[in-house]
């Protein structure tokens, strides 16, 4: 497959708020990063995030660093109301207020080369769907910008998408090796509806 048909294909493929508006799905990304001979600076994330078909949504974040826990964060919104709370603390709610999206940090690294290649690599099933597979590759070469380190990137993503176009299923896998440290990063995020969800506001203490 060519770059602009590979692309297109994934693009549209994760626009599940489109193709499943009116629906309740759920995703769930789970996140895993570390450096070769610091395993005090692993990082591990879980994030699952609801969706109903009106003004709904919840997400449930944990994570990792080293040997420690982070307390789970919460956040609920229904309707004009976000409720919020971290491990065991009690709820609190604030009226809804649309945040602003945050502008983009300049880059780190300029990228110096690049060298991609796209594929389909079959059908398959994923849980009880059948699915098409498709896998993008790369390999970079970068330059920090600050110190001028050359950093080399390989970089693996895999895609399953249902018989509807949609991306159930994305696996995220990248190697840089710089002159300081190797580090190792993968992402899955997974995508699936349930009707079973619901959206019950907590009880407020006062």
């Amino acid at each position: 497959m060519d770059k602009t048909e590979f692309e297109s294909l994934v693009s549209e493929g994760q626009k599940h708020h489109l193709k499943w508006k009116g629906e309740k799905y759920r995703m769930t990304v789970m996140t895993s990063s570390k450096a070769v001979g610091r395993p005090q600076t692993n990082w591990s994330s879980r994030i699952i995030v609801e969706y109903g078909p009106a003004a709904e949504h919840r997400s449930v974040s944990s994570s990792t660093f080293g040997d420690k826990a982070n307390p789970t964060s919460e956040v609920l919104r229904v309707g004009n109301w976000v409720y919020r709370r971290s491990g065991n603390e009690p709820w609190t709610r604030k009226e809804y207020a649309e945040s602003k999206t945050p502008e983009r940090p300049e880059s780190p690294v300029q990228i110096l080369e690049t060298d991609g290649q796209y594929k389909y690599v079959g059908s398959g099933i994923l849980g009880d769907k059948p699915v098409q597979i498709y896998v993008r590759t790369e390999r970079q070469t970068k330059v920090d910008k600050k110190s001028g380190d050359t950093i080399e990137s390989d970089t693996k993503v895999t895609y399953w998408v249902d018989s509807n176009g949609i991306v159930l299923k994305l696996e995220f896998i990248v190697e840089s090796r710089g002159p300081k440290v190797t580090s190792q990063t993968q992402v899955v995020t997974q995508w699936e509806l349930d009707q079973s969800i619901s959206f019950v506001p907590p009880e407020i203490v006062p």
